[in-house]
This record gives structure tokens, sequence and C-alpha cells, in this order.
């Protein structure tokens, strides 16, 4: 048996569940992924349950750490709100697993392990203060304020998607809509007719690379809005810096990018001095679980 001490840390996602056995300086030891589309906790745990007594002959477990969508109240271990699990919601989750597996559980918002994961080891980990966006399907986030992750009173701070950048014929447009990756495809869709399943945001760029003048005037209204959320969130918040993840965060090019618009938007308003300082996410698919095991050990001690 590996006799250092060591976490099994699970992301909740749409489709799967990723997990993963991690020690105390958040290296990866051993993978494992699990369907997330299931009828009850019940049956979630039910299917991790082979592996985890596969791993517990294997590394000393110490608790269990979980990143998962909504709402997470972290002091009760319940999930408020609503997301495409349903059935994650309004249960003491923290019981579900003492009950099973006998060990410490905590559980936080996959946008604030994110951020905790920049904060600790990554991109945020030289400022007490940042937010972060992930452009996915929406856009989430985060805030950390004086190094600690900024929950609001209803624990839906850093929810940026929820914000509304502009209104068109009466219809508030909304920063999801318009600044994630999902929202860009989207208007590449109906801009060129077709389906949207014919299309994703490597083929949107792949598109705009090839200089298709549609498409290019869908993209560079994308970096214009995403600018945008940018300054409103600087102004907002005042962070040191903002941070970019998500897929589309690799694209080549992206800050430069931004800050080509952010340079116009600065020029027509000049009475702002303060600009926005984006930059990318150092961890990528990992950081859910990393930020997880953070809080876990911030919890814990």
């Amino acid at each position: 048996m590996n006799e250092q001490a060591c976490y099994l840390v699970l992301d909740f996602g749409g489709t799967s569940v990723k997990g993963a056995v991690m020690n105390g300086e958040a290296s990866i030891l051993e993978r494992c992924s699990l369907p997330s589309q299931v009828d009850s906790y019940d049956a979630f745990l039910e299917s991790l349950l082979p592996k985890f007594d596969e791993f517990r002959q294997n590394y000393d477990l110490k608790g269990i750490a979980i990143s998962t969508c909504g709402a997470v109240d972290v002091e009760r271990g319940v999930i408020e709100g609503a997301s495409a699990l349903k059935y994650i919601h309004n249960i003491d989750i923290r019981a579900q697993y003492h009950s099973r597996f006998g060990l410490p559980v905590e559980l936080e918002n996959d946008g604030c392990c994110a951020a905790l994961a920049e904060g600790w080891l990554g991109a945020g980990s030289s400022s007490n203060n940042f937010c972060l966006l992930v452009l996915g399907s929406g856009v989430g986030g985060a805030i950390v304020n004086s190094g600690k992750v900024t929950k609001g009173a209803h624990l839906h701070a850093g929810e940026f998607g929820y914000c509304i950048l502009r209104f068109e014929q009466g219809v508030p447009l909304t920063y999801s809509e318009l600044a994630s990756t999902r929202g860009m495809v989207l208007k590449t869709a109906r801009a060129l007719g077709v389906s949207p399943d014919e299309l994703d945001g490597l083929k949107v760029f792949e598109l705009y690379d090839q200089g298709e003048p549609t498409v290019i005037d869908v993209v560079e209204q994308w970096y214009m809005d995403l600018a945008t959320v940018l300054f409103n969130i600087q102004y907002s918040l005042d962070p040191e810096c903002i941070l970019l993840g998500g897929a589309i965060s690799r694209r080549k090019g992206l800050i430069e990018k931004i800050n080509q618009k952010l340079d116009g938007i600065h020029s027509h308003h000049p009475i702002a001095k303060i600009r926005p300082n984006p930059k990318l996410t150092q961890f990528g698919n990992d950081a859910n679980l990393i930020g997880a095991l953070k809080h876990f050990l911030n919890r814990q001690g």
C-alpha cells in the first residue's frame, strides 16, 4: 500500500464524474471516470463503491473532496439551486458519503474550485484579489478576495453568466449568451443558416482563420463582448487580474485580441484609468480536482 496520506477527489460534470486519488501536494496518483447521468445519488454511490474499495486497498485515503455544479452551502454540505444533475440538489451530501465510506467529506462549487486551484498553485498564486471566468456552455466563475473565495449572501457571487450585457428588441442578453463559447457557436450557426450541431468552437475559429466574412463579423463581436464583460467586472470588483479558463481560453492570441478590444473601449472612455488585466488559467481539465482538494485541506486542516 502507498502509505502517504491520500484523498479521493471527485469532479461532477454534466455527463461524467472525473475521479482521482491525489496526495496533499496535488499530485494525481490514479484516475477514474464514472457516468454522472444516473437516477439518484444512491445510484451514483453504488457505482463508485467498487472503485473506492480498490483505491482504499492501495492508498491510505484520509478523505473525500468534491467539486460540483450548483450553489454549494459548504457548511451544511447541501447543493442548492438547480443544474443538469437534478439528483444532487437539496440533500445532505456529506452524510451520504460518510455513511457509506466512513471518511470526512467536503464539497465546493466547481467555479470556486477552479479559483482555489489557480490561487494555490496556478496563475493566481501571486494575487490575493482576482476573478476567474470559465468560458464554455455559459460563463461561470468565482471571486477571490483577500485570498478567499467570496460566496455572497445567496451563494451566487461569481455567477457572472446571469449578468445582462445589453438588450435587443427589449430582450435581455446575458454574459452567457454573448461571451461564452456556446453563445459564439449559436450566433455563428444563425448567421450561416446551419444547425449548431454542425459547429463547435474549433470549427468557428477555423472558418474565422480562413477569412469567412460572416464568421469574422460574429467572432469580432464576440471578442468585443468578452472585453466589455472584463471591463464591467473590473469596475464592479476591481480585481488585480481576471483569469480566463475553459477550452476556448487556449485559443492562440486570445489575450492579445481582448487587449485590442480593450484599447478601443478605453479610447472612447478616457476617464476610466484602471485597465483589466486578463490572464490565462494555468490548469486545464484538472483545475476542479486540484481546487476541491485545496478546499478539503482548508476545511479539514
